[in-house]
């Protein structure tokens, strides 16, 4: 929107975005929004001025504006060939073409593009923030920025994001081009990264496999998603199997949706922080042995009833496309994946993942929202952009980038994920998802990850967590014994957390 660096990583796409990601608003002065080179609007002047006329004889210098283009699922730099093939399946240069229309409407910058990135090493990047050395623009997980900004290394944007795109037509604010309960700010109350994508989560089904067992739509509560896995292990074959649980995390909130109310008070966003749930746990407000927990864990448990026999030795993505399993959980690399497969013999769709309904649970009624799982690549402004005057022209660049038209054009070439800017159109394989999306955003959905215990409580008990729930669904431990074993960890993991951040309890 995390656990084993693999999990933290990959869910701090999906959930930071829940708990951590969050963008900013936007605005225009009237100037017309373009998808092209040609009829382009005229530069800011609140974010930078063109280049006066200067002496032909006398060269200029230019400013140069470096872009580490890194990205969540896949990077954003140019490949070395624009020619198709199974070695280069998605041949790539947009934000090159998009960077030679921003250059001509800025003759005293220069955009260089590095390829391949370099930033999304940790190490690379911690060693050129210190040394000020960095690319102007980069890409880190979101995570670092809380990490990196007390120490500089990274410059917030909400001045920028209080001024006009000013190539998004009718924009006020920049920052109105984006969701705001996605926009999360760091702890000095800031926004530090530009959303660029967003990642589309669902299920893949297969089409034929629907057909032959008789179910004519894709499930939408859990009741209905139950009776197709029943449906379909009739006919023989296995029913579903995740990727990664991406689904637990929504399910969890659906769950907890009342808690969640009560809980969101030290910063009411609709989201549950760190702080707050540890404030829940020491309160004995939050239980690990409690009804909602017996809920959640009772519905996992019956979910893993269309699992296929060795379930967790087998490669989902692999059983899929060889027909072997019905439905699996997937982001969009997965589904393009599965797009371009040589070995998938058949028809695929893609559906949201099932509600919880009042009528099917006592603690159904509220959900999260369906079809993605919030912002993913995120950009950040560095030291480095201030060191050598370009963070205006860096910002007015990342404005050009995320007017809907240019965010649609920079992020559907690559067929993987959703462009960040509210009304850029989706690829016609995410659509459903984006569609989804809206209307669960204009029905006052939950917001992905507001809640789920695996990451509030900390990396110990992230750790805890992903051990035991897999024992627990593979029947090596009972329900009780889990619950024991999570408490342990989790009195160990929040205590940990305590002692790190120093909270304030008398604020609680």
């Amino acid at each position: 929107m995390i656990r084993s660096n693999k999990w933290y990583k990959t869910l701090a796409v999906a959930m930071i975005a829940m708990l951590i990601l969050s963008a900013c608003s936007s605005g225009s002065g009237g100037n017309k929004e373009q998808a092209s080179g040609n009829n382009q609007p005229k530069p800011s002047a609140s974010t930078s001025e063109p280049a006066k006329a200067e002496d032909p004889k006398q060269p200029v210098e230019k400013k140069v504006i470096v872009v580490d283009p890194g990205g969540d699922f896949t990077d954003y730099a140019p490949t070395t060939s624009m020619e198709k093939s199974d070695a280069n399946p998605h041949p790539y240069n947009e934000i090159r073409v998009l960077a030679d229309e921003w250059e001509k409407l800025h003759p005293e910058a220069k955009i260089e593009i590095l390829s391949p990135t370099k930033s999304k090493d940790r190490k690379v990047a911690i060693a050129q923030l210190a040394a000020g050395t960095a690319a102007d623009i980069i890409y880190q997980i979101g995570v670092f920025k809380d990490e990196d900004y007390p120490k500089g290394w990274v410059l917030p944007f909400d001045k920028y994001l209080d001024m006009p795109n000013p190539y998004a037509e009718g924009n006020a604010k920049w920052k109105d081009l984006y969701n705001e309960t996605w926009l999360n700010k760091s702890g000095d109350g800031k926004v530090y990264y530009i959303p660029i994508d967003a990642v589309p989560i669902g299920i893949i089904f297969n089409k034929e496999l629907f057909a032959k067992a008789g179910i004519d739509k894709p499930p939408v509560t859990y009741t209905e998603f139950f009776e197709a896995e029943k449906k379909l292990k009739a006919i023989g074959v296995a029913p579903y199997m995740p990727i990664y649980r991406w689904s637990d995390i929504t399910l969890e909130t659906a769950v907890f949706a009342k808690k969640i109310k009560e809980w969101d008070v030290l910063t009411p966003n609709g989201i549950i922080d760190q702080e707050e749930f540890v404030r829940a746990y020491k309160k004995d407000l939050y239980q690990v042995d409690s009804p909602e927990n017996r809920e959640y864990y009772k519905l996992k448990k019956e979910k893993t009833d269309g699992y296929p026999k060795g379930w967790n030795s087998t490669d989902a993505y692999k059983a899929f496309v060889t027909g072997k399993v019905a439905m699996i959980e997937a982001v969009g690399i997965h589904m393009r994946n599965v797009q371009d497969d040589k070995e998938r013999k058949f028809d695929y769709g893609t559906m949201s993942f099932p509600i919880l309904s009042q009528e099917e649970s006592p603690f159904g009624g509220a959900n999260t929202i369906r079809g993605t799982a919030g912002y993913a690549t995120a950009w950040q402004l560095t030291n480095s952009a201030e060191k050598k005057g370009t963070a205006d022209l860096a910002a007015d660049f990342l404005m050009y980038l995320t007017s809907p038209k240019n965010n649609a054009r920079l992020v559907n070439k690559l067929e993987a994920a959703i462009p960040a800017a509210n009304g850029a159109e989706a690829v016609e394989m995410f659509k459903p998802m984006y569609d989804q999306f809206q209307q669960d955003y204009k029905d006052g959905y939950l917001t992905w990850g507001a809640f789920y215990a695996a990451v509030l409580a900390g990396p110990e008990y992230g750790q805890a967590y992903e051990k035991l729930s897999v024992d627990y669904l593979l029947g090596s431990i009972s329900l009780d014994k889990l619950f024991v074993e999570l408490g342990k960890a989790m009195k160990k993991s929040v205590n940990s957390l305590v002692q790190q951040h120093k909270y304030d309890e008398s604020k609680w």
